[in-house]
């Protein structure tokens, strides 16, 4: 009998142009949860997919066993069949369908039955979430959940499946506190009933709290492998980007000049329910050459107000001045001619053209900087884009490279290149570092001290509080949809903020 549940061994993937994974071999023992990290793109998706088959095997190159023997998989659902669980970074669930017929799909009768009806369906989903203590409801359309409570049902569904192992890839990424305290008692649960967990994730702190070892990948090759006794951040983030980050949160000379913005009694009406905002009353302003920052738990009204700021939102009531001066900004292009740009917390639905190369994303958001006599020049076009790639460090082959092919980190930093083309004075960040590894974390926040020191004004929204209180000049807390509180960086401290995130 094997000592290891799940094995890869010299698994090698190559794209086009590209190897992903360089003769990466992975061991994961019963009843362990195994640690996988690294950067952006140094390959943890694309080895999870092939251990789970959505990579069938004959696209790769080496082997992989379950309980000591070879297997050959073709799909997702061969990889199930053999104890294989894989809920994967990106939201992937059935809109329209209920909660219930989520976490059943493909087997939604617990019998040989072909047939099972709603009500029995619903009192099977709510037992299982009842003992896997998973909050949600079994009869509510999917389509009405949020993406923390998306990501959650979707955990549940690979659950259902009793697997012997768990692939979980970013599972905490749009999580609250909440839900990831209650995601790791799921975890340490199902690791004391002898299930083993592969845990992927950016963040050192859980992988420090949750897990028995922990491999780091680095540019598509296996780097080290730790024991929890073993572990030591200096090492492992060393490990990860290849260099010493000696300074996480670097600092800034700071030069904040007069109110570039302000906001007066914005509110928002709620899309769905009736006599309800989704913020109200929202006021605040900004200063030249700022970092401000937004607080709030999930559903506080945080990405409602940098939307309404935006023009993606209609606000019923509220002023926006820019330099003291009313603006109307009733759509999008509003704003960016008013000087403001936007990274979205939900870059594939909201910021990207995800089947554009990088070129056609960046320079989208300011097609004039490239059309001369009423066409494109492409030489522009190819400076402008390879400008950004160089600025941001964007990893690709080049400009042209489709976006849909590159890692999440990547995504993100030309997100951003986009929202910097559009050369704006005031850049609202929602949830900029969302999803990046530490390297690239390092990499957005020395970027955002030069925008700063450029004299650019910044709205930045995080879930990371230590990392908003070390990036932020001042900062606003919303709870409700409504600001419960400002405090100055002297005052701000962690307590502090969450005393006011409960009002």
């Amino acid at each position: 009998m094997s000592d290891y549940v799940l094995e890869a061994r010299n698994i090698i993937k190559t794209f086009p142009g590209v190897k992903a994974v360089d003769d990466v071999s992975l061991e994961v023992k019963k009843g362990e949860i195994m640690g996988l990290i690294g950067e952006n793109g140094a390959g943890k998706s694309t080895i999870l997919r092939v251990m789970n088959g959505l990579y069938k095997h004959g696209t790769y190159k080496g082997k992989i066993y379950v309980n000591g023997n070879e297997v050959k998989f073709s799909s997702p659902h061969d990889a199930l069949l053999k104890g294989i669980g894989f809920v994967p970074q990106e939201i992937n669930v059935m809109d329209d369908l209920t909660v219930a017929e989520n976490i059943f799909v493909g087997h939604l009768s617990s019998d040989k039955s072909s047939f099972t009806s709603p009500n029995v369906l619903s009192k099977r989903a709510a037992d299982f979430l009842k003992k896997n203590k998973i909050n949600l409801v079994p009869q509510m359309r999917v389509r009405m959940l949020s993406i923390g409570q998306k990501q959650l049902l979707m955990i549940a569904r690979a659950l259902s499946w009793n697997p012997n192992v768990l692939i979980l890839d970013e599972p905490t990424t749009a999580l609250s506190n909440e839900d990831v305290d209650n995601l790791f008692h799921i975890v340490r649960d199902l690791k004391e009933r002898g299930t083993s967990i592969v845990f992927v994730t950016h963040k050192l702190e859980e992988i420090v709290s949750l897990t028995d070892s922990v491999t780091i990948l680095r540019d598509g090759k296996k780097i080290s492998t730790y024991q929890k006794k073993e572990y030591n951040t200096n090492k492992i983030v060393t490990d990860m980007v290849g260099r010493e980050i000696s300074n996480m949160y670097p600092k800034r000379r700071t030069n904040i000049g007069e109110e570039i913005l302000r906001v007066e009694g914005l509110t928002v009406e709620h899309p769905r329910i009736q006599n309800r905002n989704l913020i109200e009353d929202i006021e605040f302003n900004l200063n030249k050459g700022e970092v401000l920052g937004i607080a709030g738990l999930v559903g506080s009204g945080r990405s409602e107000t940098l939307g309404a700021i935006f023009g993606q939102l209609h606000h019923k009531k509220g002023k926006i001045y820019i330099d003291k001066k009313e603006v109307s900004i009733s759509n999008t292009g509003d704003a960016i001619k008013n000087g403001i740009a936007m990274v979205t917390e939900d870059r594939k639905n909201d910021g990207l053209l995800m089947l554009a190369n990088i070129k056609q994303n960046i320079v989208l958001s300011n097609l004039k900087k490239i059309i001369k006599a009423l066409r494109i020049k492409k030489s522009l076009e190819e400076e402008v884009a390879n400008s950004y790639m160089k600025k941001l460090k964007i990893k690709a082959t080049n400009a042209q490279t489709m976006v849909v092919n590159l890692s999440g980190g990547n995504q993100q930093k030309v997100v951003l290149a986009k929202a910097l083309n559009s050369e704006p004075r005031i850049l609202m960040l929602d949830e900029p570092t969302k999803g990046i590894d530490v390297g690239s974390k390092n990499e957005i926040y020395n970027l955002i001290n030069d925008l700063v020191e450029m004299g650019i004004s910044i709205i930045m929204v995080s879930s990371e509080l230590p990392e908003l209180l070390a990036m932020c000049d001042r900062f606003v807390v919303l709870a409700g949809g409504k600001v419960t509180g400002q405090l100055d960086k002297r005052e701000a401290t962690q307590e502090a903020i969450m005393l006011k995130c409960c009002l």
